[in-house]
């Protein structure tokens, strides 16, 4: 038969203390959790942020470069239209 312990006997002290113990580590632990995942999503919308705005200066880039090609390609043909009339 097991023996009766009282709340105030040195085992169940102990006990207690380690279980209290444990507990404030895990809690911790959650925090410093909870903490990293926000400083992690802080991070990665910054990193969007960038992102979309290094892809929004690029497709304007882009879209220039387009726009120069156009004009360039008109210029050779008028150029090959002049020279094709005077060579005729």
């Amino acid at each position: 038969m097991a023996a009766k312990l009282s709340s105030t006997h040195p085992s169940v002290l102990r006990a207690v203390h380690m279980v209290q113990s444990q507990q404030l580590t895990i809690h911790e632990a959650a925090s410093q959790f909870a903490l990293s995942q926000r400083t992690l999503y802080r991070a990665l919308r910054g990193n969007q942020a960038r992102t979309q705005s290094h892809y929004s200066q690029l497709l304007q880039q882009k879209q220039q470069l387009e726009s120069q090609l156009r004009q360039v390609r008109e210029e050779l043909a008028c150029i090959q239209k002049d020279n094709y009339a005077t060579h005729n």
